[in-house]
């Protein structure tokens, strides 16, 4: 057996090691979903857990206190990141999130006790990430500098099939809202000023639009406030749309679509309309090196490595603004084959087929740190930071 085999066995060993914490971190993440930015009970799993292990920890401040990063304080050169995320969606982990923590934190513990037995020129850096889900805990995070000091990092998503390639469309919410004038709908409703009618017209204007949209272009909306009563014409409706495009130019574009859209209807209907915009998500740019040492990783675990086609079903993410800033990689692990955001999803998530994606994926993130190590990557970086 060469020292670079010996590396890679001993990587999935170590994993294979701290088993009934990974699943128990899952187990217990899955039973008790958090929303963004509230997820208290699972950052303390993992806070505790790291801990344990001789790491470190600082949570962010404010909406981030339940972001973390932790890591040991001797510098050894490099620094690798592994990522979980733990927020839920309304109907569970149907995005299998609790997946994505419990391998995430168990990758970074197994890979620092493997350099520190291999002397490996490396630092293993947790880094738990909330609110995901359209929290944009990600964005926050770069922006606040947990991110900092981060020369790689890596995360596994769970999908109905096997790749390293990874595309997604840049994403933003419009939040839109709009403020007229309430009458009886009956005795004098030429008096009133129809909010909830400028809304419906503002989406029909959109949905007009939609035979000229570019390939790789989502706009989708609901009506979140319409009125409170049948016979009072609304004073005030509110609309969010999510506007996706895989190209960021063109991303502009479309926001600035649905908000002309929005101010036309107002006007023909004389109400006002307000809007904010959400955080911005990045396109997907996976760093071909993490790719390449991945699908290695995945093959010797026995999984099929699958191309990334563009016409497989994707949404957004804000592992693409971290992919943007530094050398990372947003992989993906079959778990079932069904829809992520689904019952059935969410149900794999917490049970056998989850067991097995976690194992297996915090061993995949491990033998692709490994082997950057072995192969001299990490000293290359070191050498040529930039």
């Amino acid at each position: 057996m060469t020292e670079r085999e010996r590396l890679l066995e001993t990587a999935a060993g170590m994993v294979d090691s701290m088993e009934s914490d990974i699943l128990r971190i899952s187990h217990a993440i899955h039973a008790d979903p958090e929303p963004a930015f509230k997820e208290f009970h699972a950052a303390q799993l993992l806070e505790d857990f790291v801990a344990r292990n001789g790491f470190s920890a600082v949570r962010g401040k404010g909406e981030l206190q339940t972001a973390i990063r932790a890591q040991r304080t001797q510098n050894r050169g490099p620094s690798i990141a592994f990522i979980s995320e733990y927020d839920a969606l309304p109907n569970g982990h149907a995005c299998g999130h609790n997946l994505i923590a419990a391998s995430g934190v168990a990758a970074a513990v197994a890979f620092d006790r493997l350099a520190l037995k291999f002397g490996l020129p490396a630092n293993a850096v947790f880094l738990g990430t909330p609110a995901e889900e359209g929290g944009g805990g990600k964005i926050k995070m770069l922006e606040a500098g947990m991110f900092d000091g981060i020369d790689y990092a890596m995360m596994i998503h769970p999908a109905d099939r096997t790749m390293v390639e990874d595309w997604s469309l840049a994403g933003q919410r419009v939040f839109l809202r709009y403020y007229g004038r309430p009458a009886h709908c009956a005795a004098s409703p030429w008096l009133g000023a129809n909010a909830l009618e400028a809304a419906v017209q503002t989406i029909n204007l959109v949905n007009a639009w939609r035979c000229q949209f570019r390939d790789y272009s989502r706009v989708h909306g609901i009506i979140v406030r319409g009125g409170e009563a049948t016979n009072v014409i609304p004073e005030y409706a509110e609309v969010h749309f999510n506007v996706r495009s895989d190209q960021k130019d063109y991303h502009g574009e479309l926001i600035r679509i649905v908000i002309n859209c929005a101010q036309c209807a107002a006007q023909a209907m004389g109400v006002r309309v307000e809007y904010s915009l959400g955080l911005a998500y990045d396109p997907v740019a996976n760093d071909k090196t993490l790719e390449r040492y991945m699908a290695q990783s995945f093959e010797a675990l026995g999984e099929t490595v699958m191309p990334r086609m563009r016409t497989h079903g994707i949404g957004s993410t804000d592992m693409g603004n971290v992919s943007q800033k530094l050398p990372a990689i947003h992989g993906h692990l079959k778990l079932v084959e069904a829809s992520t955001h689904t019952d059935e999803f969410c149900a794999a998530a917490g049970g056998e087929p989850g067991d097995r994606y976690a194992m297996i994926a915090a061993k995949a993130m491990v033998m692709t740190a490994a082997g950057l190590a072995a192969d001299g990557c990490l000293a290359a970086r070191q050498e040529n930071p930039g």
